[in-house]
């Protein structure tokens, strides 16, 4: 049952929140939108809107997100809220769970401090919403191993990366700087006689004409890396469906260290099932969508000296 609160809020906002949207271009995720609807010293009233401007009606919902510490729900309504910690759940009711293409549903709280969300997602997706499912979505393979041509200055060279497409090009880059974009596999970086001493990390990734980038292969001049630092693992495991017949897995990549010993992160290696199905240079890559039935996805992170990270993991039940 609903605090007396909650009932004074909902009355006051006007409790109804199967609302008509206005007429949109077809996406191909709902979002999410907060808005702060008036706010005091101690506190604030928030909505968060959920809009469906796909073609597909969006049956159930469910928005997570953080408030900042010393931000509390005191009340809430149309929406069953769950906490842990600063972390917010919050699912849809029984009569609002379904949302017709162009129409949308709204529930809000009463915060007691004046942090607001962040870190949202509905239904497992960022709630500004998921990007658009491009017609070429498989990334191109890792180069070969770099290696150092020092007859005449310092020139980069690699084997191939392949492709789906066949259209691959090469983004160089040197202590995170990108250098060039080349067509073929190798790169005149010095042709005098000797480099300014100092540490030089090196690193190749492939781009494909979709813009699908393959993990990066490295190679330093000068020791700078521990061989045996296993990477973090990324975090926040998340799947989606963003056309028939795919899935759309995404992740958040570990924070960056600021130990130069620590190698860099080179890629993700994506895995279904226990058995490896494809490798990433984003923090996202698409894949045929699995049989009916549960299965385990899982993302290790490669650093720059190829060692793996423990694996995250996402159970999955694909629907037939």
């Amino acid at each position: 049952m609903m605090s007396s609160a909650r009932i004074a809020v909902a009355l006051a906002l006007g409790a109804a929140v199967l609302v008509p949207a206005a007429p949109a271009a077809a996406a191909t995720a709902p979002v999410a939108v907060f808005t702060r609807v008036s706010q005091w010293p101690s506190g604030y009233v928030g909505n968060i809107t959920v809009r469906n401007d796909t073609a597909a009606t969006l049956d159930g919902w469910r928005v997570e997100f953080d408030l900042a510490a010393g931000t509390r729900v005191t009340s809430s309504y149309s929406g069953v809220f769950t906490r842990a910690g600063d972390h917010y759940t919050v699912r849809n009711e029984s009569w609002n769970g379904t949302i017709a293409p162009g129409s949308s549903a709204t529930f809000g709280w009463v915060a007691e401090g004046q942090g607001t969300p962040t870190g949202c997602t509905l239904n497992g997706l960022d709630c500004a919403g998921a990007p658009p499912v491009p017609a070429d979505h498989t990334p191109p393979t890792r180069t070969g191993p770099l290696g150092f041509d020092l007859s005449a200055g310092l020139t980069l060279t690699w084997a191939p990366s392949t492709d789906d497409s066949g259209a691959v090009a090469y983004e160089v880059h040197e202590s995170g700087r990108l250098l060039a974009t080349v067509a073929g596999t190798r790169y005149v970086y010095s042709t005098g006689p000797a480099l300014p001493p100092r540490i030089y990390v090196f690193s190749v990734r492939a781009v494909d004409a979709a813009g699908n980038h393959s993990p990066y292969s490295y190679r330093s001049l000068g020791q700078i890396w521990r061989g045996d630092e296993i990477p973090a693992a990324p975090s926040g495991l998340r799947a989606d469906t963003p056309a028939a017949g795919l899935l759309r897995l995404s992740w958040t990549a570990p924070p960056p260290s600021s130990q130069i010993s620590i190698p860099p992160v080179a890629g993700y290696e994506v895995s279904l099932d226990g058995s490896p199905v494809g490798q990433a240079g984003d923090t996202w890559i698409i894949v045929p969508a699995p049989p009916a039935g549960p299965h385990r996805f899982g993302v290790r992170t490669i650093n720059a000296v190829d060692r793996y990270s423990t694996v995250a993991e996402l159970s999955y039940v694909a629907q037939s």
